[in-house]
Order: C-alpha cells, then sequence, then structure tokens
C-alpha cells in the first residue's frame, strides 16, 4: 500500500513538472511569434501575442536630462502600426540571449536580455520583462518593460 501511494505522489508530481514545462514553452513561443512578427513587419502576427489592456514601458537614457529614466511609455495600438508600417528594406532583429521563463497557475514571466539590430547594425541592448496571462487562447502579453543602452 505504501508503494502505491509513493507511486501515485510520484505521477501527481511529474505531472505538475510537465504541466509547467509545457506552459514555458508556450510563454516562449509567444516571445518567439512577437519578434518574428517583428521581423516580417506582420502586424496581424504581432497583435496576436497581446491581451487588449497591455502596456509597454521603456527604461533608458533621457536625451533631455541625461539620466537613467523612464523614457518612453507606448500604446500597443501605436507599436503595431509603428512595425507594421516600417518600409520593406528596413530589416529589424531583437536577438534574444536567453529566457527566463516563470509560471504561477494564470500568470507567467520572461525575462529576456536581447540586442536590437536595424539592417544588421546593432542599435542597443538591454532586457525585455515580459507579463503574462493565461486567456481561453493562450498566452497573452499584459505589460512589456525594457532597458535599452549602449552596446559594450
Amino acid at each position: 500500500m505504501k508503494n502505491l501511494i509513493v507511486l501515485f505522489a510520484l505521477l501527481f508530481v511529474s505531472h505538475l513538472i510537465k504541466a509547467q514545462s509545457e506552459d514555458e514553452k508556450a510563454v516562449k513561443a509567444v516571445v518567439i511569434q512577437l519578434f518574428d512578427g517583428m521581423q516580417k513587419h506582420d502586424s496581424t502576427m504581432i497583435r496576436a501575442c497581446f491581451h487588449p489592456s497591455a502596456r509597454m514601458l521603456s527604461i533608458g537614457m533621457s536625451r533631455k536630462t541625461n539620466n537613467v529614466e523612464l523614457t518612453t511609455e507606448n500604446s500597443i495600438d501605436g507599436f503595431v502600426k509603428q512595425i507594421g508600417s516600417l518600409p520593406a528594406n528596413v530589416k529589424i532583429e531583437e536577438k534574444v540571449l536567453s529566457y527566463e521563463i516563470r509560471v504561477d497557475a494564470q500568470m507567467a514571466t520572461a525575462w529576456t536580455p536581447y540586442e536590437l539590430y536595424v539592417n544588421e547594425k546593432r542599435q542597443h541592448c538591454g532586457v525585455d520583462a515580459f507579463q503574462f496571462y493565461k486567456t481561453a487562447k493562450g498566452w497573452k502579453i499584459i505589460s512589456i518593460a525594457d532597458t535599452r543602452r549602449k552596446c559594450e
């Protein structure tokens, strides 16, 4: 009987670990879809990653004060339009250097250091900090905050 209880406990724990792993993969897939959409200038692909109430914030050097501060707050609509209206000859690529993803129930976070390239020239580096909400249609980005700094 004791062995049977241990077996059920192990099966239950392995199921939880697998479920979390599947959620982590699904969250990562949304990040990849976002950056693929940016690369393709595909506004439909980009918009599908976001919850309707999502926010975007950037932290970097202010041109006015030369101090690190909250430099921009963009609407998702503005961001989608901006990327979707880039000329076809502008190549944009955000290279993710690593992923740290954490999931708890219907919430997830992804910490992704990155380098941004425009026409194969590195523009800046930083970290994207994503917050996700799991909807009936899958994981959706509810917030992105990023840092932007000169690459070393």
